[in-house]
């Protein structure tokens, strides 16, 4: 790279394939058996903090020898979860000396990711780190410089692309359901996001959901989980972002981050996703939609279907085409009713959970080395497309991805 610093070009790219690099060659466990022992330390205990934990005790070989946390109850719950011979620390810089500790989970509010990713390179840790993975985009740049100079590997929590996301990317690549020209995604809850504190003390920081300094509210909590997807699917990040937001319904303890968000992303070629994320009503749930000409995928909790546009023919005068006999889904792809009215196709694959997977795969790469699920590579594009979201709606203009890393 004679005409352009490595720091820009961290900047400027956007989905920079991982393949470039071994994150894991030099300094994975080769010498390990497949289930031989890996000892785990846990950094924030909370409710997430402790799925984990009993997650990971479902996995051979893998044993949580460390806790931390700086909230009493949840540190004892850390333990509890751990099986009660853990050591616990109440700050994560003294659980980061024990020189046993072969993997790091990360598991705080969003403000502390990279910060403790970093004491844990410096530490000669791998890292799992909880979404999203950075608070801003200069912190993301400096985990990515840190990680390429490194030969420990992180990896970001999201559920890795499985097979059904495989498969609908498929479906998009190969012209299935014609051109690709708008996306709808929702991430719906009936929640205040509070939590019940007794002492007046502790209520910010285990109610940290609420408010900027801890994290970027529902956009990096909740819509990062679409935006990763999202982005994975159409192989590409958004050029730009509009957006709105507030709070509207849950005004009580001066909460600052939007228990509502409408942002609408403009991806190359014209594409557009209109993302929304409300705190105030369940109905909608979780869901994707990916709408072509020819074609509309709908993926949810209860699986995917696909619903073919009736008519057609009038897209062949524009060169709009399909390619439908390139994918066998074991059904007939004609439909005698409207799309509105059709039950449509579902898509049959074999998935397994994910979550689970995603931690196997983690442990995996500790030994064996290799390329994790959700890299900082991507993790970096999905913080980025979160915090643009973010940053257009708290500022009411299009915000775009060369504002955001040309800072």
């Amino acid at each position: 790279m004679d005409k352009i610093s490595r720091r820009k070009f961290v900047r400027n790219s956007g989905t920079a394939l991982a393949a470039s690099v071994s994150l894991a060659s030099a300094g994975v466990l080769k010498s390990r058996e497949p289930d031989d022992r890996i000892n785990v330390g846990v950094i924030g205990t909370g409710s997430q903090g402790c799925h984990l934990i009993r997650r990971m005790k479902e996995i051979p070989g893998i044993v949580v020898t460390d806790v931390c946390d700086i909230y009493p109850p949840h540190l004892k719950q850390g333990l509890e979860n751990a099986g009660g011979t853990a050591r616990t620390h109440t700050d994560h810089r003294s659980l980061l000396e024990q020189k046993d500790i072969d993997a790091v989970f990360v598991v705080t509010p969003l403000v502390y990711h990279v910060p403790q990713c970093l004491d844990a390179l410096d530490a000669g840790k791998h890292i799992f780190s909880e979404k999203s993975m950075g608070y801003s985009v200069p912190e993301c740049d400096r985990l990515v410089e840190a990680v390429e100079k490194s030969d420990r590997l992180v990896q970001i929590g999201y559920s890795p692309h499985g097979a059904r996301q495989q498969k609908i990317r498929e479906l998009i690549k190969t012209g299935s359901i014609g051109r690709i020209t708008q996306l709808f995604s929702h991430y719906h809850r009936n929640s205040t996001w509070e939590r019940e504190v007794d002492d007046p003390e502790w209520w910010r920081p285990l109610n940290w959901r609420l408010y900027w300094e801890y994290c970027g509210g529902v956009l990096t909590e909740l819509v990062s989980h679409q935006l990763t997807a999202i982005n994975w699917l159409l192989e590409a990040h958004p050029l730009s972002v509009v957006g709105q937001g507030g709070v509207n319904i849950f005004t009580q303890h001066d909460r600052e981050t939007w228990d509502h968000v409408n942002v609408v992303y403009e991806y190359p070629g014209g594409v557009r996703l209109n993302a929304t994320s409300i705190l105030s009503n369940a109905r909608y749930g979780y869901a994707m939609t990916i709408m072509g000409t020819h074609g509309t995928i709908v993926m949810d909790r209860r699986g995917s279907r696909i619903y073919w546009e009736k008519e057609t023919r009038h897209l062949a005068s524009v060169g709009v085409k399909a390619e439908h006999y390139k994918i066998k889904l074991g059904q007939s792809l004609e439909d005698d009713e409207t799309p509105s009215q059709s039950k449509g196709k579902k898509i049959e694959v074999e998935e397994q959970d994910r979550r689970n997977g995603m931690l196997k795969g983690f442990f995996n790469c500790v030994r064996h080395g290799g390329t994790p699920a959700i890299d900082v590579h991507e993790g970096r594009t999905s913080s980025i497309t979160a915090l643009m979201g973010n940053q257009a709606i708290r500022e009411g203009r299009k915000v775009t991805w060369e504002d955001m890393v040309n800072y």
